[in-house]
């Protein structure tokens, strides 16, 4: 078998096995075409649940969520006081001592570089390897989420901050009569020298821009900074100057924003240790005869701190430029949002590509991981309804939708030809998917089923009353019901001799429970975490029952209210990992080329079963020639390799 020199593995979040087939087979994705060309695509079995922290630390660790404990985005130690803070999926300490194949290499003198990655990257100790922008979900250096702004010189229109505008699914409050898009926070313009501000001109009107930061490292708790809108607006109400300031004043000019683009980045220091952070702004709309305007800013990313070792990041800030990692807007919106949309994933796109590039030329790199995470977020704004299945079908809609899932494919086509310049010979390149999406039309709620069942109590602050309810549940980690155990959760109050009955009650709720549209079972399969090693779950931070929705199914409050209903937003990590339909499919995939793999192969997966994610670490070990992490359980792909 032929050596390979390097490993190059190209992370693209929910990329879509039967969009990628169809969108190739059109004629849009040549770079794609190419490379399968030279390679073998295949889908894969998620690791359960179908999450994005889940498989990605799958992928480099070979074991299931029982091994790495990340069932979801964060742990928490069952005996823990409740307001421990929660150890979230970025920490390298979330492993709890499970190795990585980046551990193995390192042993051995390779160098790895890892970019953007979502899972137990920040902290991870290397001698010879390089950690830049960790994490994607709370992510450590995002110091504020993105946020949306409708200002307006109307006075009698109510301001207010609002961050609901961050969610990727629009938010259903009706504010037609303000004329503010959902999720906007409201500002309004003044005359700026009234309004005390400096060296501004008579035509000068300015407002403050709230930038909410996040709680946590940052801050304690949620709260606002700001920095400082200033339109010069002309006779005929045409607004001639958009700029942001760091105070009141014009001579602190940040940065100048113009129609059509994003603005270049503004550096400002925020929180209470003023760190130094990067964030721009693109305007949306602007309706001069109303006297509006629709501004965006980006998430605010720090500028410093964000790179182990520690002295890269000014490197990477010098040769690469500032970075986020959430987009400000749906794709599903309209063209001008969809735009921006793809404006912003380029970017993102393009600077990972310059972080492998300059590191390449830097020092070099043996192993390359990286994580980019356009498909994830434009199947949840699109995948329902592009379905033909959903109630609402709209076919314009959906060939609209379905358009903005094929410009996401031909903008990751592009990324994927500029990764590809850095290749060398001998190298082994993987494109692969942590997941992708089936539809979900219906929501299932998991604490209305509890409460409805009497297993969850709520108190009169709507929180729940521990000290009444048997069974509880774990931010974000959807797929895990807890029973509260006296003597192991603080305050528990089930005896241990009815831990097991307190099981079946909850087992029993799931799989009594039936959507009143159709009589089906939102839920597959729900098990007892001592029987749950068949789906690979197990250990001390694990819920006591595990469960995976039905196809069509998602987490969620319906839309109607009640506990199962017409479903928000697709949803993913809920459903039954093999959930496929002929157009999308929950599973994740695989193009793979290189050294040692054979060319056009893909394996009849319904005779032979799936590849899984968990089979991709020792698959690497072998074609790199190394050991296989410790706590490695997946299988080499023997069938994928020549002899």
């Amino acid at each position: 078998m032929a050596k390979t020199r390097r490993l190059f593995v190209i992370g693209y979040d929910g990329m879509n096995y039967p969009l990628l087939r169809r969108f190739i087979d059109e004629g849009v994705l040549p770079t794609f075409k190419a490379l399968l060309g030279r390679g073998s695509l295949n889908r894969l079995l998620p690791t359960m649940p179908p999450w994005t922290p889940t498989n990605w630390s799958s992928l480099v660790t070979g074991a299931p969520s029982g091994t790495t404990r990340l069932g979801g985005w964060t742990v928490r130690d069952k005996t823990a006081p409740w307001d421990t803070p929660l150890t979230m999926s970025w920490d390298y300490n979330i492993l709890g001592g499970a190795e990585t194949l980046w551990e193995v290499a390192d042993q051995v003198g390779l160098k790895t570089l890892i970019t953007h990655y979502p899972s137990a990257s920040w902290g991870v100790p290397l001698k010879h390897g390089y950690v830049v922008a960790p994490g994607i979900h709370d992510a450590p250096l995002s110091y504020a989420l993105a946020m949306r702004y409708f200002a307006t010189v109307k006075r009698d229109v109510q301001t207010r901050v609002d961050t609901s505008g961050l969610a990727m699914a629009e938010r259903t409050t009706d504010v037609e009569e303000e004329g503010a898009p959902p999720g906007s926070s409201i500002v309004r313009l003044e005359p700026a020298g009234p309004a005390g501000w400096r060296n501004v001109g008579p035509d000068d009107f300015g407002c403050p821009l709230a930038i909410v930061l996040r709680p946590g490292a940052h801050a304690e708790y949620a709260h606002a900074e700001y920095v400082y809108l200033l339109v010069r607006r002309g006779s005929d109400g045409r607004f001639e100057r958009v700029a942001v300031c760091a105070e009141p004043d014009a001579s602190t000019l940040l940065v100048e924003v113009h129609p059509g683009g994003w603005s270049p980045f503004a550096h400002h220091r925020v929180g209470p240790e003023k760190r130094e952070a990067a964030m721009r702004f693109r305007i949306l709309a602007v309706n001069s005869t109303a006297g509006s305007l629709h501004l965006v800013r980006s998430v605010v990313y720090g500028t410093r701190g964000f790179t182990q070792p520690p002295g890269l990041d000014a490197e990477i800030l010098k040769h690469c430029g500032p970075f986020y990692d959430v987009p400000a807007v749906s794709p599903a919106t309209d063209d001008e949002h969809l735009a921006t949309w793809l404006d912003e994933l380029r970017f993102m796109g393009e600077w990972e590509v310059k972080v492998a590039r300059y590191i390449q030329n830097r020092s070099g790199w043996d192993l390359h991981f990286s994580h980019w995470h356009p498909f994830d977020w434009v199947n949840h704004a699109t995948v329902n309804d592009i379905d033909p299945e959903n109630p609402s079908y709209d076919p314009r809609r959906a060939e609209w939708l379905l358009d903005a899932q094929r410009k996401t494919y031909v903008l990751s086509d592009d990324i994927l030809a500029q990764f590809l310049e850095l290749e060398r010979e001998g190298d082994l390149v993987c494109v692969i998917s942590d997941h992708a999406m089936a539809p979900s039309q219906r929501g299932a709620s998991i604490p209305d089923r509890l409460i409805e069942t009497g297993l969850m109590v709520l108190g009169p602050d709507g929180q729940i009353d521990r000290s009444r309810s048997r069974a509880y549940l774990v931010a974000a980690r959807g797929s895990e019901i807890y029973v509260n155990l006296e003597g192991r959760e603080p305050g528990g109050v089930v005896p241990p001799d009815r831990f097991e009955r307190v099981q079946e009650e909850i087992i029993d709720a799931l799989l009594d429970w039936r959507d009143p549209l159709n009589n089906r079972r939102p839920i597959a399969l729900a098990l007892k975490l001592q029987d749950a090693q068949i789906i690979g779950y197990w250990g001390d931070v694990s819920g006591d029952v595990v469960f995976s929705m039905n196809r069509g199914y998602g987490w969620g409050k319906p839309v109607d209210g009640g506990s199962v209903g017409a479903s928000r937003i697709a949803i993913h990590g809920s459903q039954i990992p093999t959930s496929e339909t002929p157009m999308f499919s929950n599973l994740a995939c695989c193009l793979l080329s290189g050294p040692g793999v054979k060319v056009g192969y893909e394996r009849d997966w319904r005779r032979w079963g799936l590849m899984r994610m968990i089979d991709m670490a020792p698959t690497f070990a072998r074609l790199l020639g190394l050991r296989t992490p410790r706590h490695n359980v997946g299988a080499v792909l023997e069938d994928l390799l020549e002899e």
